[in-house]
């Protein structure tokens, strides 16, 4: 197939690095990212038990093979030694380790645009994650996002121009009221449910709507509902999307 072109300002993000084609989260998914000509990233962030920002989407760590335990009951010392690479290839990724958000932040700097999920529920962990960008100077290559609205007013407090996105299902009344409330860059509804009507609405309160959903098991059966995705996002008028596959899009001016 051939990429689906995209405005010159659309923010194609690398859902947990290009996370189609190797381990998501870990440095070669990040790297490929990169080496796919794409600058911005999505990540999830939890808090290890001694206050190390991990990058692990999964409540537990049983799909990467590693049981039940949670990256929130661990110690960053039991969990850098784990392999996140084996369980999505074995001969390509074994040995993989998982990475830390400063760990990110040191191997990128600035060549990257960061979005920063909120994923785990520590109370510390919005405390935490801001002074990681800001002792590295990444403010404003950073935007955190989160599911949880409490999250991103923990956030907000804690500084008055982080650029924050909320993740939502739906765009509604209710999440535009919320959004302007905390002061808000970023709605970020649901692939499958956005349309024209909602991003036209969302943009009265927000300088930014971007997508996330755009995934899906890879499996070729897959590709046109992916690529039908792809064009109700762009056809709605986002300004961006979370993908697994980031070759799939390709910036251009479009006539």
């Amino acid at each position: 197939m051939r990429p689906i072109p995209v405005s010159a300002g659309f923010r194609i993000i690398a859902h947990r690095g290009a996370s189609a084609y190797a381990p998501e989260n870990t440095r070669p998914a990040f790297d490929l990212a990169l080496a796919m000509g794409v600058n911005e990233v999505e990540l999830d962030a939890q808090l290890t038990t001694d206050g190390e920002i991990a990058l692990c989407h999964d409540g537990t760590l049983a799909r990467y093979g590693h049981g039940e335990r949670t990256v929130e009951t661990m110690a960053w010392a039991d969990l850098a030694d784990l392999d996140m690479g084996a369980w999505f290839s074995p001969h390509l990724y074994g040995g993989t380790r998982m990475m830390t958000l400063s760990h990110l932040f040191d191997a990128y700097g600035d060549a990257l645009i960061y979005h920063v999920e909120i994923k785990g529920a520590a109370p510390g962990l919005p405390a935490a994650v801001l002074d990681a960008i800001h002792q590295r100077g990444l403010a404003q290559r950073c935007i955190i996002t989160s599911f949880a609205y409490p999250a991103l007013a923990a956030a907000r407090r804690l500084d008055a121009s982080i650029r924050l996105g909320w993740l939502v299902r739906h765009l509604t009344e209710e999440t535009y009221e919320k959004a302007r409330t905390l002061g808000l860059f970023q709605l970020c509804p649901q692939a499958s449910g956005v349309t024209a009507d909602q991003v036209s609405a969302a943009r009265r309160v927000v300088p930014e709507v971007r997508a996330w959903g755009v995934n899906g098991e890879r499996v070729s059966h897959q590709a046109a509902e992916v690529q039908a995705l792809i064009r109700r996002v762009v056809d709605a008028g986002c300004d961006g999307m979370t993908i697994n596959w980031p070759d799939w899009l390709k910036r251009e001016e479009i006539s």
